[in-house]
């Protein structure tokens, strides 16, 4: 039981980091496509 717990906590606190640095990837790789199909 201890560990699940602990696995399913540091999920969750980590999971949060993660969900973060995807969502910034996404916004950089969108900003760069509409960049570069404005250019053309």
């Amino acid at each position: 039981m201890m560990h699940t717990n602990g696995w399913m906590g540091g999920w969750a606190g980590g999971g949060m980091w993660i969900l973060m640095v995807i969502g910034v990837l996404v916004v950089v790789l969108l900003v760069v496509a509409i960049n570069k199909l404005s250019k053309k």
